[in-house]
């Protein structure tokens, strides 16, 4: 790699599919700590893990959502990215985040760990016939048709009702522990732990104030493209745990809320 590259001949896939990124980002970490004698004297730096990298990456969402990107079901399984010319194996998704405001197109943000002995040096450029190859996306998801669905909002309490919605945003996570074998640097296993969704919205109106329990959710949101065409749904059943209300000159008022959402696992007896 003797060369800086230009961001348009940078190819970007996971699973083999072509991801259309606004930004990449991709970086290793080890974790290491001095040994010190008994005397004061410095030995050496001596690892306290596996080396971790981390993918980050922003991109448009031109078809219907991949199930390799829900964080929220059971499957473990790594993907496989490919960036630059390098393919990098066992990686894992940790957590994928969008927002949606008024007459913005939706952009999908996701970070993965992941553990693989590759080789920055042999990045490469993508071709002209490659690059002027690929299809060009007839649609990404829109703010303009996508909506978070505000029937039976607030199933407990039929007389209250959320006001008019002019923003949100989705975050779903989960904590990914390793599982290694002791002449191992790369895991056998990368657990889901921990999984979470939370929502933060703005509106002119939340309805009733929320109370020492919160207030329970119910709703869907839709993804859409600009012409109307689903993409895809999720669903939240959850908890309103904050509301806050705002006003700045110039500007009307806010209010904000967060919800949150814990997955657990079914626990089946044999």
């Amino acid at each position: 790699m003797a060369k800086f590259f230009n961001y348009k001949d940078i190819d970007f896939r996971i699973n083999g599919s072509i991801f259309y990124a606004e930004q990449v980002s991709l970086s290793a970490q080890a974790s290491v700590e001095p040994v010190i004698l008994s005397d004061g004297t410095f030995l050496n730096y001596a690892p306290k893990g596996a080396v971790v990298g981390n993918l980050s990456c922003d991109f448009y969402l031109n078809g219907s959502f991949p199930s390799f990107l829900d964080v929220t079901n059971t499957d473990e399984s790594a993907v496989t990215v490919s960036f630059a010319g390098i393919t990098i194996n066992n990686v894992f998704l940790k957590n994928v985040s969008f927002s949606v405001e008024p007459f913005q197109p939706v952009l999908i943000s996701a970070e993965f760990d992941w553990y693989s002995n590759i080789l920055f040096e042999n990045m490469k450029e993508q071709s002209n016939s490659a690059r002027q190859s690929k299809p060009i996306p007839s649609y990404i998801a829109h703010s303009y048709k996508s909506y978070i669905d505000q029937n039976n909002f607030y199933p407990d309490d039929p007389n209250d009702s959320l006001g008019n919605v002019v923003s949100f945003s989705y975050s779903t996570s989960c904590d990914r522990p390793i599982f290694l074998k002791v002449d191992q640097t790369i895991p056998f296993r990368c657990a889901k732990l921990n999984k979470n969704i939370s929502v933060d919205l703005s509106a002119n109106n939340l309805g009733k104030i929320v109370t020492t329990k919160g207030k329970n959710i119910s709703t869907i949101i839709y993804l859409k493209d600009f012409y109307g065409q689903s993409l895809s749904t999720f669903s939240i059943n959850g908890v309103m745990t904050s509301q806050s209300y705002s006003v700045s000159s110039g500007n009307y008022m806010l209010s904000q809320a967060s919800i949150e959402k814990m997955i657990t696992e079914e626990k089946v007896l044999v």
